[in-house]
């Protein structure tokens, strides 16, 4: 919406105030409801100002009055209907993520900078199958007959040979 351009937060143009006034109807208000003044308003706190620099900018001297004209509801009714506006307009998806992935990988400074935007693209893409860790469920009725359990029983338990405990440098399962 070039109505919000951020560029030019203090200029309103004729242009400017007829794509205003076009969106009106759209947020439920007539055309010439709001003043000129009051459009002003809208679209300098709409740019980004606070409250009180854009009704500075829209040439209230009282403060205090700018504040409860932001709470009357055709104001309330512009603001909401113009904020949701800008956040339809803000698309922000899967290829534009990859973009800026890719150029993050382009300016980084080593590998390891790399690799976590490899890693990041993979993740958002789906292509990082998480690591399938081995559970065993061991069902006991009292902690007490673990205890008691020889160090084999607890290895058999666990699905190892008494062997798994001794270093020799082969595969010692089974």
């Amino acid at each position: 919406m070039r109505l919000l351009d951020e560029e030019r937060p203090t200029d309103m143009s004729e242009a400017d105030r007829n794509e205003l006034q076009s969106h009106l109807p759209y947020a439920g208000l007539q055309l010439n409801e709001l003043s000129v003044q009051e459009e002003r308003l809208v679209l300098f706190h709409l740019r980004g100002m606070s409250k009180a620099a854009a009704g500075r900018a829209a040439g209230y001297k009282d403060i205090d009055r700018v504040y409860q004209i932001f709470k009357t509801p055709k104001m309330q009714t512009a603001l909401t209907y113009f904020r949701n506006e800008m956040r339809e307009e803000v698309k922000f998806d899967r290829n534009t993520a990859t973009g800026m992935y890719l150029e993050a990988h382009s300016k980084a400074a080593n590998s390891t900078e790399e690799k976590n935007v490899v890693d990041s693209l993979c993740k958002l893409h789906g292509l990082l199958i998480p690591e399938q860790a081995t559970q065993i469920n061991i069902n006991v009725e009292k902690v007490q007959q673990l205890e008691n359990l020889s160090d084999a029983e607890l290895l058999k338990l666990a699905g190892n040979h008494i062997r798994y405990l001794e270093p020799d440098g082969r595969d010692n399962e089974g």
